[in-house]
């Protein structure tokens, strides 16, 4: 055995000066049985270079080397023509937070001195990406929120759930219902008060961190009943009559209603009003001591232990409470004197205290020119007028006075003989 090793040692020295030899040619030539493969390895989401990272270069079963990143994440590894040859690539074997990566060579020219594998981006860990889906079933003190998971971040996680407040963009630190389930979609409902406006955003947290979902803004319902004004009927100079429907809120069943009116825009229970009993439908209110020939705002209200609500509100105007008076033909037309007359058919609400005509030898006569005065109320009644020139043209009309004001009829003309 002695002897086989001292017989084959020359050839050993021989062949390996020749293969050195060899080596040295082809580098001569420019061509490298040994490339440097260097390459610098980056956070995908900071994109900043991470230090200690280790590179391997294997063929699936075996690591023929390793090395690792220096601290501005750059490396540099050696890979030969044999293991190009017998197939190789690169392993990026970083710890638990990152993703293992392999870089396959296989479009890697042979014979180089270096070959840069420029930027090697590794995903790592993130804070969860979050989804606020969707606020249902609204109620007067609760809704029904939905959330999404969208990404974990590669990292377990830890807590899920909704935040709220009545400011924008609540944190943990304001209202927070904690969701048990390890599901990528969850759901609570959220205890509230009534009436308010509300801001809700999911969350997640994970071992890097805290994420929001966007925001989305609702409102609880009020809890008041919901009351309409229909409209406004038989308006005289002092009265009107409003109609209204109510439909009440079941949780407070003791609801109030009635209408509330008053010469300035939106009115309310602090003005005039009156109260129609309880319950929900339909109902009619009389508004009295009105003033005539006025505008008014009116609405129906219905209240609860939660508050009142106001239907929409109308505008009318009161008739201006004056008589209505037509004047009567002239008749039995003398030198001196003639028949007239007239009929008051309304007395606008107020007893019409006077009547009679009023005539002049001038257009337009008033009750400021010669007139009759012919008794009181309405009806029809028969002035005599009486002191009249002959052959000369008069101007007369009939009038009516009550408590608000003095109205004509239309104006006719006649002439003495």
């Amino acid at each position: 055995m002695r002897r086989f090793l001292l017989i084959l040692f020359p050839a050993v020295l021989m062949f390996t000066s020749l293969f050195t030899s060899c080596i040295k040619n082809l580098e001569d030539e420019g061509i490298y049985v040994t490339t440097r493969c260097y390459g610098i390895v980056y956070d995908q989401q900071t994109m900043q270079p991470i230090p200690g990272i280790m590179i391997a270069s294997t063929d699936g079963k075996k690591i023929e080397e390793k090395v690792y990143t220096q601290d501005d994440g750059s490396f540099s590894i050696n890979i030969s023509l044999e293991q190009l040859h017998r197939g190789c690539y690169l392993s990026v074997l970083p710890d638990s937070l990152y993703q293992t990566l392999d870089i396959k060579l296989d479009g890697m020219p042979l014979g180089l001195q270096n070959y840069d594998l420029g930027s090697i981006v590794i995903e790592g860990p993130f804070e969860p990406i979050i989804y606020t889906d969707n606020v249902t079933d609204i109620t007067i003190n609760s809704a029904h929120c939905y959330g999404e998971i969208l990404e974990d971040g590669h990292s377990a996680i830890t807590e899920r759930g909704f935040v709220y407040a009545e400011v924008q963009y609540p944190t943990v630190e304001d209202n927070k219902v904690v969701v048990e389930t390890a599901n990528k979609t969850f759901d609570a409902i959220l205890s509230l008060k009534p009436n308010t406006t509300y801001y809700v955003r999911a969350f997640a947290r994970n071992g890097l961190g805290l994420s929001y979902g966007d925001q989305i803004e609702f409102s609880t319902l009020s809890g008041l009943p919901e009351v309409t004004t229909n409209g406004v009927y038989n308006i005289t100079s002092t009265t009107a009559v409003c109609a209204a429907n109510v439909n009440g809120n079941d949780m407070f069943p003791d609801t109030y209603r009635g209408v509330c009116w008053s010469t300035m825009p939106d009115p309310d229970i602090n003005n005039t009003h009156t109260l129609e009993g309880y319950g929900s439908g339909n109902y009619n209110c009389t508004l009295t001591n009105l003033q005539p020939g006025t505008s008014y705002y009116v609405r129906a209200y219905a209240g609860n232990s939660m508050g009142v609500a106001y239907g929409e509100q109308i505008i009318f105007t009161t008739l201006d409470g004056l008589p209505t008076v037509s004047t009567t033909t002239v008749t039995n037309i003398t030198t001196t004197t003639a028949t007239a007359g007239g009929r008051v058919s309304n007395d606008g609400g107020f007893t019409v205290t006077q009547r009679g005509v009023c005539f002049s030898t001038s257009p337009y006569p008033q009750v400021t020119d010669m007139h009759t005065t012919d008794g009181a109320g309405t009806g029809t009644f028969v002035s005599y007028l009486s002191g009249l020139t002959p052959g000369t043209t008069y101007y007369y009309r009939a009038y009516a006075t009550n408590a608000i004001g003095t109205v004509y009829g239309e104006q006719s003309v006649f002439v003495t003989h």
